[in-house]
């Protein structure tokens, strides 16, 4: 006997969004597959009026009081720090923790706080998945 391919489809489904790390996040929207997708949906996030409250008000705030002098030292113990600018992005649950994180390269700086993003929580956005985009860029 034959299961109808909409079974077999959702079944698929529900195996990828285990092995990418995104236990919930089909709810709403699957998680891009890239870091460009991933990208665009953090500048939607950012400048969308039902998000943009929560991005500049409360997300942004939170890592930054987290993340600048995490970013500091980590750049500081290099022996040659990396000076070019990445980004990278973060989908953020609907209780607030990061499901998963994308990069369009991954320097030393990158690695060293990539560990910490991957277990962290923020306060619960107002949509899930919402998309933190950061872009660093580094000053003497």
């Amino acid at each position: 006997m034959r299961a109808d391919w909409g079974a077999q489809r959702w079944i698929l489904n529900v195996l990828v969004a285990f092995a990418v790390g995104a236990p919930g996040a089909m709810a709403n929207e699957p998680l891009p597959h890239s870091y460009v997708e991933a990208q665009e949906l953090g500048r939607r996030d950012e400048s969308d009026p039902a998000t943009v409250d929560y991005h500049r008000n409360v997300l942004l705030p939170e890592f930054s009081a987290r993340y600048q002098a995490l970013l500091r030292d980590c750049q500081a113990a290099l022996p040659q720090p990396d000076q070019a600018p990445f980004s990278f992005v973060a989908a953020i649950g609907s209780d607030g923790t990061v499901l998963r994180l994308w990069s369009d390269r991954t320097p030393a700086v990158y690695a060293c706080v990539r560990g910490r993003l991957l277990f962290e929580r923020f306060s619960p956005p107002p949509r899930s998945p919402f998309y933190l985009y950061i872009h660093m860029r580094f000053t003497k």
